[in-house]
């Protein structure tokens, strides 16, 4: 019995085996013969001895039985093992598989089909693994059999971890990697974004840097948020060898991300605060510097001249507005110190690129706003001490004007009464006389320390004043009488009458006249003018009356400054002669000429006989059609002379010319009307006659187009009106030529060829066209011309009203001047409400003058 529990040992030990398919087989059927072998000995050895032994079909039946369960146990084994191999060879295939895929970076995502049949395999399987586990769980003889179901399971493991791995998505790692580099590199750029400058371009190109960043952010945030979900997923699934590993980098990542955005977003706020402060601080200390530097310059002119300025009370009135500008710009100042702290808070410990700007803009205003004050104190102290200076000036001089009436009425009256009136006033001239002293000394300390302009201002009234003290004094002391006043009178009548014909030669400036080419411009008037001048002179030294001394002295610097304004006048026009005297007397010689010829021409006329033969006429005709070409000629040499400033020299010839040009003209042109129609207008005949027509034209249009026509409105009109008067003189002519022209339309037109006939229509078309253009043009010229003539005449008369008023406010002046008069006040506003009525007139003359 021990023997036969071995064998069937034996049998379940090579069932249980867990080597290979062949070897197995062989021990299972080597094992099996080996029970046959024992069960059949047992068989006979109990059949041999079945007398002896009472039991021995009880042990047959039971061996039949044991044999029954062994075959029984050899099929399970064999299923067993058959499945083991199968699950054993699916689970080598399906990690082969995985590895592949995982090697290729494929994952389950990509290959939904084949994750799915893996996942089926896999879970099969498990559960067939475990079924057999839990049926041979307790049993002794299957320890062998479990010991391989467990290897199965340990490979199954080992490929479900593949699977896991598999189902992470291929692109993870490469997407985290990614975004951990996107994030990094924003990172790398923080420094960039702290504050190096206020200025506005450097925090602007911050700010769009900061803004990239931010975009950039906000562009890999989907991204950032996927990856932390898909790490959390597949460390949750355990897709990872690490799992922990992998979470913990996939929290870096998240915390990573929250911190440079809160950076970011932080710096972007901090960035555009500063910007706006920035920018709205900018442009006040823009304006604020423009101001200052504005100021300055201005003030650096004002104040660069030596001593004090010529127009003070300007300079005062500038220096107020200054004053009053400053008090507007310290708000915008005060503005600029606030925005310039707010700028401050949001720097923080970069104060001090805006405390910089703050002090070098207070130092300017310090700087400007102090010289600003500094110059206009010194402007009213100034000020202070011109009007002192007057005001003792205006005294003594009322004093002297005074003195100087009352001693003129002592004339007149008894020797008494001359004689009280003389000690009354030599009193009152010691009594003054401290007053005098204490002015020259005011005078001498402002010419000495205010400079040249303030010498200009003083030296003339100091001068005045002590000549007229000197004067008045003299008088006192001696009491003799004043000059004569018809001598006076006829002093300024000699001046007039010499300012005048200067004057009229002063107007043609240097435009040359005939006379010019004829004759040597003498200083034939210098004498004269000395004489004058000298007499002046001696007046000036005998008159005591300031104001009539300054009026021979203004009367004698004019007269001076004519003279001298006619000799240079005169000294040019000399030059300009003797340069174009060439062209001057080429010009006069054919002119000269040209007149000859038309008389000839013109007595040619008057000799023909009754009846007039035509033949004759016709040669009278083309003669004096030839001398056209002679008379356009002569007008090219005045054109010419004129631009060199001739013209009025040549004016009269021209006149001359044309004048007799169209009266000669317009003489063979009737008797040209009374010939038959039949003569010679064959169509080239008329043709040529519709040319010269043509050509008549067009030089009418080249004088109507003239520089003396197309000058200013009030420019040479006499000149304007001989040319226009000259042109309507052409044109009356012309007009008859084209009457003459369209009546022999039709006897021309009927002896043409087609041809012909095409050509003398056009030309037909071409002369009304043009007829119609030079009569508008003239037209328009002269409504112009008569719109300047109007304009003239009322600037005459203006002219003639603002003369009478000045001669009014002359005299009303000249009363003002006696403060005594009771009529003082009125005079004066009389002179105020007149100025304002003529202010109206002065803008029209000005109007007029400009045009």
């Amino acid at each position: 019995m021990p023997e036969k529990v071995k064998i069937a040992m034996k049998i379940t030990s090579k069932g249980n085996s867990g080597e290979d398919s062949g070897r197995k087989k062989e021990s299972w059927k080597e094992s099996f013969h080996l029970f046959r072998e024992y069960v059949n000995n047992h068989e006979q050895h109990v059949g041999i001895n079945m007398d002896d032994k009472g039991h021995s079909f009880g042990v047959s039946d039971k061996a039949v039985r044991r044999q029954k369960l062994l075959e029984q146990s050899i099929q399970s084994a064999q299923e067993i093992e058959k499945s083991l191999q199968l699950i054993q060879e699916s689970l080598s295939s399906i990690d082969k598989q995985l590895a592949a895929y995982i090697a290729d970076k494929v994952d389950a995502a990509q290959m939904p089909q084949e994750a799915q049949k893996i996942q089926s395999d896999l879970t099969s399987h498990e559960i067939s693994l475990e079924e057999m586990k839990k049926h041979y769980q307790g049993k002794e003889t299957a320890q062998r059999v479990l010991s391989q179901i467990e290897v199965a399971q340990k490979k199954m493991q080992d490929v479900s971890m593949k699977f896991r791995l598999f189902q992470k998505p291929a692109n993870f790692e490469q997407r985290l990697q990614e975004s951990k580099m996107i994030l990094d590199e924003v990172k790398m750029h923080l420094p960039a974004l702290e504050t190096k400058s206020v200025e506005q371009e450097v925090v602007q190109s911050q700010l769009n840097h900061c803004v990239n960043l931010y975009k950039s952010l906000s562009e890999v945030k989907s991204e950032v948020e996927m990856v932390i979900k898909t790490g959390r997923q597949i460390v949750q699934k355990k897709q990872t060898e690490n799992p922990k590993e992998l979470d913990e980098r996939v929290t870096a990542l998240k915390l990573h991300y929250n911190e440079l955005g809160a950076k970011v977003t932080e710096r972007k706020q901090q960035l555009e605060k500063c910007l706006k402060l920035s920018r709205k601080m900018r442009k006040e200390m823009n304006a604020l510097t423009e101001w200052l530097a504005a100021t300055d310059l201005e003030l650096t002119k004002r104040s660069a001249v030596e001593g004090m300025p010529s127009n003070l009370d300007s300079e005062v009135a500038w220096g107020k507005a200054t004053q009053k500008e400053t008090e507007k710009q310290k708000v915008h100042l005060k503005s600029i110190t606030e925005l310039g702290e707010a700028l401050k808070t949001v720097l923080g410990k970069k104060e001090t690129l805006v405390e910089d700007k703050l002090s070098l803009l207070n130092s300017n205003w310090i700087a400007v706003t102090s010289r600003a004050e500094e110059w206009l104190n010194l402007l009213l102290e100034y000020q202070k001490h011109m009007e002192t200076f007057d005001q003792n000036v205006d005294h003594i001089t009322k004093w002297i004007i005074q003195a100087d009436a009352l001693l003129d009425e002592s004339e007149k009256k008894k020797p008494q009464q001359k004689e009280d009136m003389l000690k009354r006033l030599k009193a009152e001239l010691n009594d003054i006389r401290p007053k005098v002293d204490s002015t020259r000394d005011q005078a001498a300390n402002l010419m000495a320390n205010r400079g040249d302009h303030c010498r200009k201002v003083i030296e003339p009234k100091i001068s005045e004043l002590n000549h007229r003290f000197a004067a008045i004094s003299h008088r006192i002391k001696t009491g003799k009488a004043s000059i004569p006043l018809k001598e006076l009178e006829q002093f300024n009548s000699d001046i007039q009458k010499l300012l005048e014909p200067l004057e009229a030669e002063i107007q043609q400036g240097v435009n040359l006249k005939e006379e010019d080419f004829n004759k040597d411009m003498s200083e034939d008037n210098e004498g004269t003018v000395k004489e004058l001048l000298q007499r002046g002179d001696n007046l000036q030294q005998r008159i005591t009356d300031e104001r009539k001394r300054e009026e021979i002295k203004i009367k004698q610097q004019l007269l001076q400054t004519k003279h001298n304004a006619l000799k240079d006048l005169r000294s040019q026009r000399r030059k300009k002669a003797l340069e174009i005297s060439h062209q001057w007397y080429q010009y006069k010689r054919q002119a000269d000429d040209l007149l000859k010829c038309l008389d000839d021409i013109e007595k040619k006329l008057a000799s023909l006989p009754e009846p007039r033969d035509e033949r004759k006429i016709k040669e009278i005709d083309r003669e004096l059609q030839k001398k056209k070409e002679e008379l356009n000629a002569v007008h090219r040499q005045a054109e010419g002379l004129s631009e060199d400033g001739a013209a009025m020299a040549v004016e009269s010839t021209q006149i001359q010319l044309s004048k007799r040009w169209r009266e000669i003209e317009k003489s063979v042109m009737v008797m040209t009307e009374d010939m038959p129609l039949e003569i010679s207008y064959v169509p080239s005949t008329y043709l040529t006659e519709i040319t010269h027509v043509l050509q008549a034209l067009s030089e009418v249009e080249q004088l109507l187009s003239a520089p003396d026509l197309c000058a200013k409105d009030f420019q040479d009109l006499f000149k304007q009106e001989e040319s226009l008067k000259n042109i309507k003189d052409n044109l009356q002519q012309i007009s008859g030529r084209i009457d003459v022209i369209h009546n022999k339309k039709a006897a021309a037109l009927q002896s043409t060829t087609p041809p012909e006939k095409a050509r003398l229509q056009e030309a037909l078309s071409r002369l009304d066209f043009q007829w119609e253009r030079v009569n508008k043009m003239y037209k328009d010229r002269q409504g112009q011309f008569d719109r300047s003539v109007e304009k003239w005449r009322r600037f005459h008369y203006d002219m003639k009203i603002f003369n009478q008023w000045l001669t009014e406010a002359e005299h009303f002046l000249k009363k003002t001047q006696i403060p005594e008069n009771w009529e003082h006040a009125k005079y004066k506003w009389y002179l105020k409400d007149e100025s304002l009525d003529i202010t109206g007139l002065s803008d029209e003359l000005q109007s007029v003058i400009e045009s």
